[in-house]
């Protein structure tokens, strides 16, 4: 029987699943992502036009059954959700004890609100992901406005694309499934407890050892913590080790001879249109390609950029470190025993407030 289930996971290693995504989301993120860093390149600043693109990412959240109108007001509201998570990021980025403080409550209450409204998957993530690499930048008053406006031109580029899809793609019946709210409020306060904790975890370590790249360590917990259950978090924790060891490989082949600004921001917008055709078809193989591109856009134009070697071996350890508390969070996210014992002391704590204001009333 063990026997089975080994050969039967090992088989599913290679399998694509079908994908629930329209084939157009991968090219429209590739222009949410491109156009910005065309415009770099030939404007002279690829720097400022890598934040630009980083904020094009919000395209992913564009809802493939939805009318004209839901879909802008769901776009415009995930755009003004990235640039405050972004904002915050760079705001508390000068000192250690305050960021992972604020970053911990942050990404607990983010990930609370995209539970209790049911945003659909990467839900919370690229919220908490922006904040997250914003932290991870020196923190310089002076320049937040700046990098603030640039990532919000990104945002609104990809809103204008998503603006121009829906046009195109049109649909004279869209489908009214409305925001539902089944998840038990106990439950989703307990869970976003546990994400803020991991994540508040992951900041203070990176930060604490004064990692060159800390923001790695809570994107890779966070990734890990997407999974739907225990079993689904220690698999999503194996596949990105795997992916990222050969992702790694990658990334050292680009940065050692791709030299020409231009070819990189072609590797990014290729990468990206990679990512998002396998995201939800196999998650080792997207995650593969994820962490090249993931570099080339956080790094490219950096000092350390001209030391692959050095970058791509704190990368891994950054990853192992991540993943590591991302299947720690997941255990207690997915344990029946933690999450029965929170929610009762929750309720409890509930009728205790209750009656000590009635009493006080």
């Amino acid at each position: 029987m063990n026997a089975d289930y080994i050969k039967q996971e090992f088989l599913s290693f290679f399998k694509l699943k079908p994908s629930p995504r329209s084939w157009h989301i991968p090219f429209l993120a590739g222009l949410a992502v491109g156009i910005p860093l065309m415009f770099g390149y030939f404007l002279g600043d690829i720097k400022s036009a890598l934040t630009a693109s980083l904020a094009g990412l919000v395209i992913i959240y564009i809802p493939s059954n939805s009318d004209f109108i839901e879909t802008m007001m769901k776009m415009f509201v995930c755009s003004f959700g990235m640039i405050i998570s972004y904002g915050l990021g760079l705001t508390f980025s000068f000192n250690l004890w305050i960021a992972s403080l604020v970053f911990g409550i942050f990404s607990a209450i983010a990930y609370y609100i995209a539970r209790y409204f049911n945003l659909k998957p990467p839900g919370s993530f690229f919220f908490i992901m922006m904040a997250s690499m914003a932290i991870g930048l020196p923190h310089n008053l002076e320049l937040i406005p700046k990098r603030v406006g640039v990532f919000t031109i990104g945002t609104v580029n990809a809103c204008l694309i998503c603006l121009i899809y829906s046009v195109l793609n049109s649909k004279k019946e869209a489908n009214k499934n409305h925001t539902t709210f089944h998840i038990n409020p106990y439950v989703n306060l307990v869970e976003s407890c546990i994400i803020g904790i991991c994540m508040l975890v992951s900041v203070f370590i990176g930060k604490f050892f004064n990692l060159d790249y800390p923001y790695w360590i809570p994107i890779s917990s966070l990734a890990v913590l997407q999974g739907v259950n225990q079993y689904h978090i220690w698999k999503r924790g194996l596949h990105r080790i795997i992916g990222t060891t050969i992702g790694l490989g990658i990334a050292w082949l680009i940065f050692s001879y791709v030299t020409s600004p231009l070819l990189i921001c072609v590797c990014i917008i290729t990468l990206q249109i990679i990512v998002e055709m396998l995201i939800t078809r196999h998650y080792a193989l997207a995650v593969t390609f994820l962490t090249p591109m993931g570099i080339l856009l956080a790094e490219t134009g950096s000092s350390t950029s001209l030391n692959p070697d050095y970058l791509l071996q704190m990368r891994l350890l950054e990853i192992l470190i991540g993943s590591g508390i991302g299947c720690v969070g997941g255990w207690f996210l997915f344990n029946e025993r933690v999450r029965f014992n929170s929610v009762k002391h929750l309720r409890k704590s509930k009728v205790v407030l209750r009656k000590s204001f009635m009493k006080n009333k």
